[in-house]
Formats: structure tokens, sequence, C-alpha cells
């Protein structure tokens, strides 16, 4: 009975990593652009009850019967199994809000031109492409210094219809 406890301890220590390699949640092909997301909760179970199991099996069969050990292994098992079953529902729970990108920042590294010079402590604009549409903005340099017309700049954030940008050379320094 010994050989089985551990080969159930083993198995639920692979199954336990295979869960913490590849996770337990998958995504389901659908046409919409966002898949659906299907978490399979039985994995982190199974092997949370093997682990327990197996383990409360191998240290109870030295001290209690072969049919008293098998039951106490058992109910540990399941009483962690379902302590395990709480916690994969509390993950679940978890809302992805801290994951949503700040609109501020999405086009932060994008190399624009500047068409109208900025001066400093105050604006001019600037002309980029993103995909096939070319976009103009009202521009302010990050350190509010003066920046020349033609100039290649990289745009910082963008708050409103207003970019902070700073000049590609002082960039390219830091690099």
């Amino acid at each position: 009975m010994i050989v089985f406890y551990l080969g159930a301890f083993i198995a639920g220590l692979l199954l336990g990593v295979a869960v913490m390699l590849f996770g337990i949640e998958r995504r389901k092909a659908t046409a919409s652009p966002q898949p659906e997301r299907r978490i399979r909760p039985s994995l982190p179970l199974v092997a949370a009850f093997a682990i327990a199991f197996g383990l409360a099996g191998y240290s109870l069969s030295r001290v209690a019967s072969t049919f008293g050990a098998l039951i106490a292994a058992v109910a540990i098992g399941t009483a962690v199994a379902v302590l395990m079953r709480w916690l994969v529902a509390k993950s679940a729970a978890v809302s992805f809000e801290h994951d949503k990108e700040d609109e501020r920042f999405v086009l932060q590294g994008h190399v624009a031109r500047v068409v109208s010079s900025i001066a400093a402590g105050s604006e001019g604009r600037i002309i980029f492409d993103l995909g096939s549409e070319h976009r103009t903005l009202r521009a302010r340099s990050l350190d509010d210094a003066s920046v020349d017309e033609g100039t290649e700049v990289v745009i910082e954030r963008i708050e409103g219809d207003l970019a902070y940008v700073e000049p590609w050379v002082q960039v390219e320094e830091r690099l």
C-alpha cells in the first residue's frame, strides 16, 4: 500500500508542476475578436487530492491499520481538494482591471516630425504616420525647450490632442 501512496504523491506532484507550467486557463477559439476564457478547475483539484492523499496515506500507514490509513488519507485528500477548489474559485473571480493599457502611453516611443516649431514653454505641431493614416497633433516639448521645425521627435505621451515629445537626438544619446 505504501507504493500506492507514493505513486499518488508523485503523480500529484507531476500534475501540480504541469499546472504551474501550463496553467488551467484555456482560450476557446471563437469567431469574435475576444476569445472565450475557459477554466479547467479539475486539474489543480486532482493534483491537490493526489498530493495530500499520498502524503497522508504514507505517513498514516506506519501508525494506523491499512483500512484506517486509507479512510484518513481519503478524508484529508478530499479536504485539501475542497480548499483548492475555493482557492481556484477566488483566483478566477479576480478581474483584470490592472491590465488595462493607459491610453496616454499607447504611442510612447513613436517617431514624429515637427511641422510647426515648438517654442520654449509653448506648443507647436507634429505629424506622424499611424498605419496608413497621417496624423497631426499639437505638441509640447517634454523639458519645455524649443524644438525646430523638421526635427525628428519621439512621443512620450499624449493627453487629449496634445503630445509631449522629446527630440530623437536626446533619446539616441541615452541608448
